[in-house]
């Protein structure tokens, strides 16, 4: 907590403190509260403050001429409880009489000019909730400029799309609170947003506001009726209980779109409010009046604990380790919630991209941010480099991109993306950043050579370029590259929108079904000219979502349609293990492939309306026509492939591979139609395979809007 304790004691040092103290009740217990002004702006801390910094302290920020008139300056509090331990003092004036707003106004005041935050992890966690976001621009800069943050130290908790453009455009995604997107990170995600109110009850606290009491903590509560009265009883009034300067009970204090300060997570709407306080409530009220002996208040707990279960929407949300508990619970902790519709929708994952620190541009020059490492620095430079003469970077932000399984602490993934604007480009420019996964003396090279050697031969790959930086691993030192981001989108990224009659979005378009089946041949055709395979994995690395489909507008039938299809990663390349030039290399060769081809298109097939026979013959189409046109790139420029010879180690065997590449392709060519006929071969018997495992027929369901 060293930067919020060096703030503390700053303000507390260079302010002028009021001659006097305010003391206030607030959820039942007494405070007492010291304020400092420095310059125009005025710091309420709650006394012993110091003390609970691990306890997610409550902030409010506003500008005092929302609270008075025409007074300069910035007011903030820092108290322990939620946030209305400082809101209602500051609101009806016993805070130092800051407040002159008229009692029907209030609401609009702390809703709309009061911005709430919380201590965590040594930072200010904005919650910015509905306040407009110029407010929390301001109150940003007053955080940085007045009291003495910096950008590592305040971070926007809510991802708001004009919070996130306005911070993207001045380089700083990195300070939005980013999604996660794997259970593990959901799960330490949720651990940071623990937090108790008084009483020994965990909450977990959203960034609305919102104290969500989950079964298994509603249950450790009811536990302590046996075990330990007083803490019940001071843990039940809490739920409860009106306390002071509260015209509600926190489980009835309306707080964010239906939701109130305290809310009983997993059940429907309403449904914790009708079947579950009041029953709390009549407890409560029999306890107080002396109406319930100890035995009978455990067995009406435990009947509450049982008729909350049964409320449960999903019997998942009993247990707090199950994935549905922790997708769930995440989505309502980050506000995500509020933005679907429906039970069971799950998460906006960020695209899997997560903000690192970079630099704000400044006429042209980074002014780099603390926290940038040196790969940031690097590419950023080398990202400068690229530009034209007399064109500047206006933004750029960096991102890490980390695969399901890339069990790693943030900032030491292995994939990186530069998204960046000039002043001569009217739309962003994105480029890709990966280390190598090989040491290898002249691996880069080797990597280099097969993706100019592929590219000349037609094959749509991305540019790369081997940046001038390398670092020291436990492997030895690796090299790093970066590679245009293609445009368009994977298979499983397509708009469903995009298959969809123009006229009655219910009704599939089957023209672009099989267009986009023709692209996948042509993609297949790329694939087996590339040799692509994983020895491993005993895969072309096909249908993977490593094919990435562009899309236009034609003109003519008014709609958009398939464009091109381009390969983004060159992983597998030159792979095939046997370089024989032998008809049996060449059968094991078709065989693999059309195989895997095969497969993929039935999965494609299954989605839509369409026959197997329609698809896979406009995929072999698409495979004919890409594959004429690499041959043909052979026929024209054979002497220079020919003569290419990149001088790499002669352990890549590059030059026997790269030999064995243009020799299989132009059997490629030569062989369609044996290849066509291997191919539907190949789908007959993978739709008798279907027939004998499925054999009611497969219903298609029709595209969702």
């Amino acid at each position: 907590m060293r930067a919020i304790k060096s703030f503390i004691s700053r303000i507390r040092k260079k302010g002028k403190k009021r001659p006097t103290t305010v003391k206030t009740v607030a959820m039942g217990r007494a405070r007492e509260f010291e304020a400092w002004d420095v310059g125009d702006d005025t710091y309420i801390f709650e006394v012993g403050i110091q003390g609970h910094l691990d306890e997610r302290p409550s902030v409010l920020m506003a500008e005092k001429r929302d609270l008075t008139r025409k007074v300069p300056g910035c007011v903030m509090t820092m108290t322990t409880g939620n946030h209305s331990v400082a809101a209602f003092p500051l609101l009806d004036g016993r805070f130092w009489k800051f407040s002159h707003v008229p009692m029907l106004k209030t609401g609009d005041v702390l809703t709309k000019c009061i911005l709430c935050a919380n201590v965590i992890k040594d930072t200010i966690e904005i919650s910015q909730r509905d306040v407009p976001c110029k407010l929390l621009f301001r109150m940003d800069a007053w955080l940085q400029s007045a009291a003495g943050f910096t950008l590592t130290d305040v971070v926007m908790g809510d991802r708001n799309d004009g919070t996130i453009e306005h911070y993207r455009r001045r380089g700083q995604e990195w300070r939005v609170k980013p999604l996660a997107w794997t259970e593990a990170e959901m799960k330490v995600a949720l651990a940071a947003e623990k937090k108790r109110i008084a009483a020994k009850t965990t909450y977990y606290h959203s960034a609305k506001g919102v104290h969500f009491l989950t079964y298994p903590d509603f249950r450790r509560f009811a536990a302590l009726a046996e075990t330990d009265r007083d803490a019940f009883v001071k843990a039940l009034k809490e739920l409860v209980s009106v306390f002071e300067g509260n015209k509600y009970s926190f489980t009835r204090m309306p707080k964010y779109r239906g939701h109130h300060e305290i809310e009983l997570f997993g059940l429907r709407r309403g449904v914790g409010l009708d079947r579950i306080v009041p029953e709390l409530e009549r407890l409560s009220e029999a306890i107080a009046l002396g109406r319930v002996a100890e035995p009978q208040v455990v067995q009406r707990m435990k009947d509450i604990v049982s008729l909350y279960e049964s409320l449960l929407t999903k019997p998942e949300l009993a247990d707090e380790t199950s994935k549905a508990f922790t997708e769930a619970l995440y989505m309502h902790i980050t506000g995500e919630i509020y933005s679907i519709v429906g039970e069971g929708a799950t998460p906006a994952f960020d695209d899997r991209r997560t903000a690192l620190p970079g630099a704000t541009f400044v006429d042209g020059r980074p002014v780099f941010h603390p926290g940038i490492d040196d790969r940031n620095e690097v590419l950023l430079s080398n990202i400068r480099a690229i530009v034209s003469k007399d064109e500047v970077i206006e933004y750029a932000n960096v991102y890490e991109l980390r695969g399901e399984n890339e069990g790693v602490p943030i900032g030491k993934g292995r994939t990186r993306e530069i998204v960046y604007k000039t002043n001569r480009s009217p739309i962003e420019r994105s480029f890709i950043e990966k280390r190598f996964t090989s040491a290898k003396k002249g691996y880069s090279s080797y990597m280099l050579a097969r993706v100019e050697a592929l590219k000349a031969l037609g094959i749509a790959l991305s540019d790369y370029r081997i940046l001038r930086r390398r670092a020291k691993t436990g492997r030895g030192m690796m090299d790093y590259f970066i590679r245009t981001r293609l445009e368009g989108e994977p298979m499983e990224s397509i708009p469903a929108t995009y298959f969809c009659n123009i006229d009655d979005s219910s009704i599939e378009e089957k023209e672009f079904v099989l267009a986009l089946a023709q692209m996948m041949g042509d993609a297949a055709a790329q694939n087996m000219a590339m040799k692509k395979y994983d020895p491993v994995a005993e895969s072309p690395h096909y249908g993977e979502g490593k094919e990435i489909y562009e899309f236009e507008y034609d003109i003519v039938n008014e709609r958009v349609v398939p464009k091109k299809v381009s390969t983004c990663s060159v992983r597998g390349s030159f792979g095939w293990p046997d370089l024989s030039y032998t008809d049996e290399n060449l059968a094991a060769i078709n065989s693999f492939y059309l195989t895997s081809y095969a497969h993929a298109l039935k999965v494609y097939q299954k989605k839509h309306n369409v026959t197997m026979g329609e698809v896979a013959e406009r995929f072999m189409d698409g495979f004919e026509y890409r594959t004429h046109a690499m041959e043909w790139q052979i026929s024209v420029l054979r002497d220079k492939f020919e003569d290419f010879k990149p001088g790499l180690p002669p352990g890549y065997r590059f030059d026997k591979k790269w030999r064995f590449v243009m020799w299989s392709l132009e059997r490629q060519e030569r062989r369609l139609h044996v290849l066509r006929r291997m191919f539907f071969r190949k789908v007959e018997l993978i739709e008798n395979e279907d027939i004998r495992n499925n054999p009611q027929p497969v219903r298609v369901e029709p595209v969702p809007r």
